[in-house]
């Protein structure tokens, strides 16, 4: 029976999208970093300078992602039977922890600023231009790199998306600072930055944590298993199953399992069987890209489906 990932004709297929999305996203951050540092230093405003070197971090994320999509695309051989997914998912943790790691700064700073009033910013019009054209470029390259993510089923893109999210929260707490001192609230900017950056921080660890999942082969909740099971039971021949196991890799669902059949089938039948439930489970589920099906006598004494 052919196991070869079907993933890997799909991840080849998707890797000029990914590609494309990233390295459009890293055009994009080279020249809103670059602008966005000028209109900083011109417009007095410490904060969108900072915002500038956040692009610049951006930058960072852009190249491990078009690094690691291309490596996760590669066939697998003799050293990486099940593939290169997983350089895919170590990414996507570095992504997360860059994510985590300028809300961090952003919640140091803001601190900082409240505790020494007389460092609190006083930014001016041209910073609050430049920072509304940020927050405009990033979302849209956020909706952008999602809708890849979403389409090529990529956590590593999605993660990239949101790290494009970032970047245009910490320009809203640029122009929510300016909006506050025009508004005689000086403070103000430094409380949106301590909330904007738990928004960040809350989302980089979540891809962290995922990632972290998958890299020790942690298997799909009870709920997707029964759905397995149940796309398990409905090919005809199938009397139960056992040893259902799952893991995840780059996002995708990795499985094996052992279906019971009638002891009296042929050898050639019961092949049959066994093709007919890893296609089956292919075609209905979205997300298993690799099953390997054995065989075994059903038992009359009452084995169950068991996972």
């Amino acid at each position: 029976m052919n196991t070869k990932p079907a993933s890997t004709d799909n991840d080849n297929n998707h890797w000029p999208a990914k590609r494309r999305v990233t390295v459009v996203g890293a055009l994009w951050n080279l020249l809103l970093s670059v602008g966005k540092i000028a209109a900083g230093i011109v417009g007095q405003s410490q904060a969108l300078v900072v915002d500038g070197v956040h692009s610049f971090s951006d930058l960072i994320s852009d190249a491990v992602v078009l690094i690691a999509a291309r490596w996760s695309s590669i066939d697998p051989d003799h050293n990486h039977p099940y593939g290169h997914g997983r350089i895919e998912t170590l990414a996507t943790a570095v992504v997360g922890l860059l994510l985590v790691g300028v809300a961090l700064a952003f919640v140091w700073d803001a601190i900082t600023r409240l505790l020494n009033p007389e460092r609190l910013l006083r930014p001016g019009w041209l910073a609050l231009a430049a920072a509304v054209a940020s927050v405009v470029i990033k979302e849209g390259l956020y909706h952008y790199t999602r809708a890849v993510a979403l389409r090529t089923n990529s956590r590593l893109i999605a993660a990239n998306a949101w790290h494009h999210r970032s970047d245009a929260f910490s320009s809203l707490v640029v122009i929510v600072g300016i909006v506050g001192v025009i508004s005689g609230l000086a403070w103000f900017d430094a409380l949106a930055a301590i909330v904007v950056a738990g928004m960040v921080g809350w989302m980089g660890g979540q891809f962290v944590l995922q990632a972290m999942a998958e890299l020790v082969d942690t298997g799909v909740p009870v709920r997707e298993q029964k759905e397995l099971g149940g796309i398990i039971q409905s090919v005809d021949g199938v009397r139960s199953y056992r040893n259902l196991r799952t893991r995840r890799m780059a996002g995708r669902i990795v499985m094996d399992v052992c279906v019971l059949l009638d002891p009296q089938i042929p050898l050639a039948e019961a092949d049959r069987v066994a093709a007919s439930v890893r296609r089956r489970l292919l075609d209905e589920s979205t997300e298993v890209t690799d099953v390997v099906v054995s065989i075994a006598p059903h038992c009359d004494s009452g084995t169950s489906a068991r996972s």
